[in-house]
């Protein structure tokens, strides 16, 4: 709309304040009140004016609307300063007094005829850094009482908690439930079991869903990252892994576990506003959610423009995903179904006024995010307090409880190297090889003796009792009908092999090594065959290529001078990876 249209909405007593600011006081008519306030401002003299008449805060909120469309958002500016544009105090709630600002934005927008000229000469604003901290604080302040933080450094203990669960994924022993998708009580006592440090927190006995953190994101993150799949059942399945699930597991390629990322982000499986437990609303049939995948782009967006290696305030962050536009929606249309505390009448009145609907809805989804699912795979190391000694910042009324969710401690996070290669920030990422000394003993009977128990993790032990039986006092038998077993359950007896070797105190014995080749070759004498996809390439600089990529190589095999063949399951893996180099598959 132009100035003119917007200023005829408006009435007598609405325009008169507008029209001093232009120097017109004595003027009365609706008709030349309007042409004065024209007159002024669409003369870059009138314009310039008025500008040198406004305060610091006024000239912001100007600049921020002229480089954002046009459209001034007093959230964005709320977070970004602290306040709106100040304004004498009025005897009227409803009649505000008039700045020189308001002859420029009218309900919230520039006049397109405005507009068109301010770019040139409204300076841009800064764009906002978000600034960290090098060193960790211990404590923090919580009313009248100083508590110790928390701290867990989880970039090296994520990644191995991520491999035990898939290994315990692997042998069958995750069962979720059909209708949440969450693990069954069974299968998180023993996630819990395997994980190198526990959770983040002590536990009860026989801790249920609503108590935990770490086997929670596991599951979430390996299900809707493509390494994990679910057995349909009736009330619950039973996850297996997939062929990405097991690529991964083999050699914890860095670029397997981006993929996996990236899955997880675009997935709607799994959505973590259901971890927030004070929240009520969310299965009312008239409560329709957002896809959680839009919710986490804009997430891990705003945390890709955040400084890695530094302590990162989860305050900072909630200001800088406003102030960066990057604030989402909970609920289509922000209807307003989600609240916490007395449902019926009291509903409608839980929330004190200012953010505090955005910091219980938003706020702890952002911080489910950040400390069940990225935390948990070793991408943020955290800093938090329990959540029974947080003292989230969130007045409502209505609501008794302790604390709103698990997530209310979370106070600071640093995006480590693995984080920011996720996010985007590094290119590369060389994983963790902790420099461990041999803790395995295999004599000549092809018993092996755990000599190391402190230096052995849970995902060891794992590889080791799928391919030799536990005997007392961490000892272990290989023999045949074990391997044989291992093959039949898809057990990888090279990678075990592998495994042994780097384990071993010298090398392995040459008995060991040569009942693992015999029985890999009775596991290939009887072969179901595998549906396979066969491509001519016409070029043998091309089948080279094909043979030498790091992708594609753990793909296709050669068959004949021109001929590759491919697993059928693989067939849309090598497709994408023939188009990153620039080629596709043709029909003929």
């Amino acid at each position: 709309m132009r100035l003119q249209e917007h200023l005829v909405t408006h009435t007598v007593d609405q325009l008169k304040p507008l029209a001093a600011l232009c120097g017109c006081r004595s003027v009365t008519r609706k008709d030349d009140l309007i042409a004065c306030i024209a007159e002024t401002m669409l003369s870059p003299t009138g314009q310039r004016k008025v500008w040198e008449s406004m305060d610091e805060l006024s000239r912001h909120a100007l600049a921020q609307a002229v480089h954002n469309d046009g459209r001034f958002d007093p959230v964005v500016f709320q977070a970004r300063y602290g306040q709106q544009p100040p304004r004498p105090k009025s005897d009227s709630y409803w009649k505000p007094i008039s700045i020189p600002l308001d002859l420029f934005i009218y309900d919230g927008v520039i006049p397109d005829d405005l507009l068109a000229g301010f770019e040139s000469w409204v300076p841009r604003p800064e764009p906002f850094k978000l600034e960290g901290q090098a060193a960790a604080l211990t404590t923090m302040q919580q009313g009248a009482y100083e508590l110790e933080l928390l701290r867990v450094d989880t970039e090296h203990v994520g990644q191995q908690d991520l491999a035990a669960f898939l290994r315990l994924v692997d042998q069958g022993a995750v069962r979720v439930s059909g209708k949440t998708e969450l693990p069954t009580a069974a299968a998180i006592q023993k996630i819990l079991g395997v994980l190198a440090a526990g959770d983040f927190a002590e536990l009860p006995d026989g801790a249920g869903s609503k108590e935990i953190i770490r086997p929670i994101g596991l599951v979430a993150f390996a299900s809707a990252g493509g390494l994990v799949k679910p057995s349909r059942g009736a009330a619950s399945s039973v996850l297996g892994l997939t062929d990405a699930g097991r690529d991964w597991l083999r050699n914890l390629d860095p670029e397997l576990l981006l993929a996996a990322f990236e899955r997880w982000v675009a997935s709607d499986r799994f959505d973590e506003i259901k971890r927030i437990g004070a929240l009520r609303g969310l299965n009312s049939a008239h409560t329709r959610l957002t896809p959680p995948s839009g919710r986490r782009e804009r997430i891990t967006e705003a945390l890709s423009w955040c400084p890695a290696g530094v302590w990162i305030s989860v305050e900072d962050l909630f200001r800088a995903i406003k102030i960066w536009q990057l604030d989402f929606d909970v609920e289509v249309n922000n209807a307003g179904n989600l609240y916490v505390g007395a449902g019926g009448y009291y509903r409608d009145y839980a929330w004190s006024g200012g953010d505090a609907h955005w910091r219980v809805v938003k706020g702890l989804y952002i911080l489910a995010v950040l400390w069940e699912v990225l935390a948990t795979i070793g991408a943020l190391d955290v800093l938090y307090l329990p959540p029974e000694d947080a003292d989230y910042e969130a007045e409502v009324y209505a609501f008794d409880e302790t604390y709103f969710s698990l997530y209310d401690g979370l106070s600071y996070f640093r995006i480590n190297d693995l984080g920011a290669y996720l996010l985007g920030q590094h290119e590369q990422y060389a994983p963790f090889t902790q420099d461990r000394p041999p803790f395995l003993s295999i004599d000549e009977d092809l018993v092996a003796q755990v000599t190391a128990a402190d230096i052995a993790t849970q995902a060891d032990l794992m590889i080791l009792e799928a391919v030799a039986t536990p005997l007392a006092d961490h000892a272990y038998r290989f023999d045949l009908p074990r391997l044989l077993d291992a093959l039949e359950a898809e057990r990888d007896l090279a990678d075990a092999l592998h495994h042994l070797a780097e384990w071993h105190a010298g090398p392995l014995p040459a008995a060991l090594t040569a009942l693992f080749a015999d029985a890999q070759a009775r596991g290939q004498v009887f072969a179901a065959p595998v549906a396979a996809l066969t491509i001519e390439v016409r070029d043998s600089q091309l089948v080279q290529l094909a043979l030498e990529d790091p992708k594609l190589k753990r793909i296709c095999k050669l068959a004949g001078e021109r001929t590759l063949v491919i697993p059928g399951n693989r067939e849309r893996a090598f497709r994408n990876r023939l188009r990153e180099l620039g080629y596709v598959v043709s029909k003929g």
